[in-house]
C-alpha cells in the first residue's frame, strides 16, 4: 500500500491556531516512566463489544484517554474518560467534545475547542517548523509525534505522560458492513474509502484509516523498543495487522514467557487460586494435619490462603522463579510441571494451570501431577486469554471443552467433577484419585 496523506487544513490555518491556543494554557510535556495503565479508546465499530472490558480496567485504577467522539460513547455508558484527546483541526471538530476529567486538545486545533472546555492541556503536534510559530515559554514540553491520526498520536501522548502500559480499544481501522464508528459522526461523511487485503481478508477502510494500519506497526514496534507494553483489544483491519506481527515475532520458551508476565504487576491482580480455595478445602476436607502440594502456584496467593485457613502442610511449586509475591512465606520449589518430578504428598491443588500447557503435554503433565499425589483438584479454564496480549505470546494454550478434559483424566477416578455452562468465564472442575491408590 503506498498512501499519501495530505492535511484537511492550510498549512497557514494550523500555525494561526497554533499561535492562538499556545498563549495562557499548560503545555504537556514528557515526564518520567511510573506503572499507570493508559486505556486508550477509539472510535471503531468493535468498541461497544469491549465496554466491560474497560469498565473493569477503570476498577483497578487504569486511566481513560478517549479519542474524538468516543468520550460522548463512553458518556452514554457511564463513563466519564480521565482525558478526551483530539488532534483534527477542523472547526467541525467541536461537535465532538464530551464530558472528560481533563481535554488533551492538539494546539493545531481550532480555537473554538478551547472555549468549549475548562480544564484543559495543550499538546504540539510534531510537524515541520512548528517551533517557529510558539511564543516563549517558561518550562519544557513536547512534541507528539505518531502520524497522521489521533489514534497513532495518542499513543506517542501517552508515552510522553509516562505510560509504559498501553490498552488499545476500537482501533479497527476499517468498517464493520456499513459502519465506520461505535455511533455516528456526521463529521467523517463523504470520506473516500478504499479496499485492503491483510492476510487473506479484505477490509473496507478510509484512506486515513488505512494509512493508520500501515504506520501502527512502526509505532508499536518503536514504543516497544522503548519498554511499552502495548494490548489491543478491537475488530478489523488493526487486529489483522497485529496477527501478523505476532507470526514474526520472536519465539520465547515458556518458562521465559512467564517470567516476563510476572514481571508485570497487572498480571498479579488476579489470582484464580485463591478465590477457589474455600471450594478446594470443602471437596478435600483438608485440616491440619492434611499435606498439599500447590501445582503451578503463580503469585502463591492460593497455596497460602489454605494453609492461613487450614494450617495444613504445604508446599507451592512453580517454573518460573519470580512468580511469588514478596511476602511470600511457604516453602517453594522450582520444577516444570510437564516432566517428572520427585515430590509426594497427600493431596494436590492445580488452579488455573493446565489451560496453559501445550495440548500435546496435557496427558502427560497430569501424569506427572498424579505421581506425586493420591488426589487432586483440577480447576481448568475454558475461555481464551487476554494477559498474554502483555507480551504479545498466548498463555492458554488448551482451551477445549469439559468433556475433551473428562477424556484426559480417564485413567484416574474422578471423584468429582462439574463444568460450567452459559457464564463469560466457564471453568471444568474436577477432583480426582488415583486408582492404584486408596
Amino acid at each position: 500500500m503506498d498512501i499519501e496523506i495530505i492535511c484537511n487544513t492550510d498549512d497557514d490555518v494550523l500555525f494561526a491556531n497554533i499561535k492562538a491556543n499556545s498563549r495562557a494554557k499548560k503545555w504537556v510535556k514528557e515526564i518520567p516512566a511510573h506503572d499507570g495503565h493508559a486505556i486508550i479508546v477509539g472510535g471503531g465499530p468493535s468498541l461497544a463489544d469491549f465496554i466491560p472490558s474497560i469498565q473493569q480496567r477503570i476498577k483497578l485504577g487504569q486511566k481513560v484517554f478517549a479519542l474524538n467522539g468516543a468520550a460522548k460513547f463512553l458518556n452514554k455508558c457511564g463513563i466519564v474518560p480521565d482525558y478526551q484527546v483530539i488532534l483534527d483541526a477542523r472547526p467541525e471538530n467541536v461537535a465532538l467534545i464530551g464530558q472528560a476529567k481533563c481535554h488533551l486538545i492538539s494546539s493545531q486545533c481550532d480555537p473554538a475547542l478551547f472555549k468549549k472546555v475548562q480544564n484543559v492541556k495543550v499538546w504540539h503536534p510534531a510537524i515541520e517548523n512548528i517551533e517557529d510559530h510558539l511564543p516563549d515559554y517558561d518550562d519544557e514540553f513536547a512534541l507528539i509525534g505518531g502520524g497522521t491520526t489521533v489514534g497513532l498520536s495518542a499513543m506517542c501522548l501517552v508515552y510522553a505522560m509516562g505510560y509504559r502500559f498501553l490498552h488499545l480499544y476500537g482501533y479497527d481501522s476499517s468498517n464493520r458492513q456499513t459502519f465506520k464508528h461505535a455511533y455516528e459522526q456526521p463529521i467523517n461523511t463523504g470520506e473516500p474509502m478504499c479496499k485492503v487485503t491483510m492476510a487473506g481478508k479484505v477490509f473496507t477502510s478510509s484512506l486515513t484509516m488505512a494509512r493508520q494500519a500501515e504506520l501502527f506497526p512502526e509505532v508499536c514496534n518503536n514504543l516497544i523498543d522503548l519498554g511499552c507494553v502495548i494490548t489491543v483489544d478491537s475488530d478489523g483491519l488493526i487486529m489483522a495487522v497485529m496477527e501478523e506481527m505476532r507470526k514474526h515475532a520472536e519465539p520465547i520458551s515458556e518458562d521465559e514467557k512467564y517470567r516476563r508476565m510476572w514481571s508485570i504487576d497487572s498480571y498479579r491482580h488476579m489470582s484464580p487460586g485463591e478465590n477457589f480455595s474455600d471450594e478446594f478445602i470443602e471437596f478435600a476436607k483438608i485440616d491440619e494435619d492434611s499435606r498439599v502440594i500447590d501445582f503451578g502456584c503463580g503469585s502463591g496467593r492460593g497455596g497460602k490462603a489454605i494453609y492461613e485457613k487450614t494450617g495444613c502442610g504445604m508446599l507451592l511449586v512453580d517454573f518460573a522463579d519470580n512468580c511469588l509475591d514478596k511476602d511470600n512465606y511457604i516453602a517453594f520449589e522450582i520444577a516444570d510441571l510437564t516432566k517428572p518430578m520427585k515430590l509426594e504428598s497427600e493431596f494436590g491443588y492445580c488452579t488455573d494451570v493446565m489451560e496453559h500447557i501445550p495440548p500435546e503435554l496435557v496427558e502427560d503433565t497430569i501424569k506427572n501431577i498424579m505421581s506425586c499425589v493420591s488426589k487432586c483438584f483440577f480447576k481448568i479454564a475454558m475461555f481464551e486469554d487476554n494477559m498474554g496480549k502483555l507480551i504479545g505470546h498466548p498463555l492458554h494454550l488448551s482451551v477445549f471443552s469439559g468433556e475433551w478434559w473428562q477424556e484426559k483424566f480417564s485413567d484416574y477416578k474422578i471423584l468429582y467433577q462439574h463444568y460450567d455452562k452459559d457464564t463469560a468465564f466457564p471453568y471444568a472442575t474436577l477432583f480426582v484419585q488415583t486408582k492404584e491408590r486408596p
